[in-house]
């Protein structure tokens, strides 16, 4: 009986003393902790943030890089340029549309930049139209669109009936202009 008395009187000064070297040492440590999570929160927020800019401007970088000319005798500067169409020809391969007609204008200057301006007929549905706008936006080349038109006449649009609901394309013309620009 004494031996267990002794052992619940140690086991409660054990515990008493537990909980003062609780309440002394760590006290303000669980809000040190939550102090902390929330500044390494934000950190890694910033530091998100920053790898997301970062790799919009190595995007922008070398967009410049690859349209940026040496001199005024740069291939790039150069009237319908090759590789240019080549790309282009792809880009009308990959989204499936034929009977593209590519006929490239006469270039002209404005400033530090030089215009090589290019007329596409094509014929294409509308969901085509916009896939081929996204591929040209997504373009090595800083490509500027200076007017498309869509022409349509009344044989090419006409009510659906039954299970045919998808319209025939439309007659497309399209001026587009890569830009280069000049040191």
């Amino acid at each position: 009986m004494k031996r267990n008395i002794i052992l619940l009187g140690i086991t409660i000064l054990f515990i008493l003393i537990m909980t003062t070297l609780w309440s002394f040492v760590l006290t303000d440590k669980y809000d040190q902790i939550i102090d902390l999570e929330d500044s390494q929160k934000e950190a890694n927020e910033k530091f998100i943030t920053t790898q997301i800019l970062s790799d919009s401007l190595y995007y922008v970088y070398n967009m410049f890089e690859k349209n940026l000319a040496q001199s005024k005798n740069d291939p790039l500067n150069k009237q319908a340029s090759r590789t240019f169409i080549n790309d282009l020809t792809d880009i009308f391969s990959k989204i499936n549309i034929n009977g593209v007609g590519v006929s490239p204008a006469k270039k002209y200057s404005k400033g530090k930049y030089t215009y090589i301006p290019y007329e596409l007929e094509f014929t294409c549905d509308y969901p085509r139209f916009g896939r081929l706008l996204a591929e040209l936006s997504a373009s090595e080349r800083i490509i500027k669109i200076d007017e498309f038109k869509f022409i349509n006449t009344p044989d090419q649009v006409r009510r659906s009936k039954g299970d045919n609901k998808q319209l025939p394309g439309a007659k497309i013309t399209m001026t587009i202009s890569t830009i280069t620009l000049n040191k």
